[in-house]
């Protein structure tokens, strides 16, 4: 059975979607997770929420949430090394090819960072450009801002 439930966090309200209480998705645009047939069901997500306020208000370095998720093979290996990316730091899309062992496919990492399912679990935002920030789902503020967040 599909839930779904909205949280408010200092970034906006953000989509949260279960199925058989693992975490598949969390929506940064759609956080009404508008379309997508789910019962509402807050008491389900408690431990998410609990998890998520601390990461935004305690200083929370990793999640312990269970998640599913079913991505390509290269995706999966990109999610996985993204995992292992230290809070408060960051790595470039280059260097996250060169992890997987693809390093000319820096375009293909940033195409998993753009379809992430679990943005903030698996921290994309720590992906940047050599040039820059790069790009982000919820957009540039949002990705400043998480970066801001963890650099304190």
């Amino acid at each position: 059975m599909l839930l779904k439930h909205t949280y408010s966090s200092p970034i906006g309200n953000i989509g949260l979607l279960i199925e058989d209480l693992n975490l598949i998705s969390i929506s940064l645009t759609n956080p009404v997770l508008k379309g997508i047939e789910a019962k509402k069901d807050p008491e389900s997500f408690k431990y998410i929420i609990a998890q998520l306020d601390e990461y935004f208000f305690e200083g929370r370095k990793k999640f312990d949430i269970a998640f599913k998720i079913s991505p390509t093979k290269f995706r999966l290996k990109v999610y996985q090394e993204m995992q292992k990316i230290p809070y408060g730091k960051s790595i470039t899309y280059s260097d996250l090819a060169g992890k997987v062992g693809s390093p000319k496919a820096f375009r293909a990492v940033g195409t998993a960072c753009g379809k992430n399912p679990l943005p903030l679990i698996i921290p994309c935002h720590r992906v940047k450009a050599q040039s820059g920030l790069g790009g982000f789902t919820g957009g540039l503020d949002i990705k400043r801002f998480l970066l801001n967040l963890e650099r304190n």
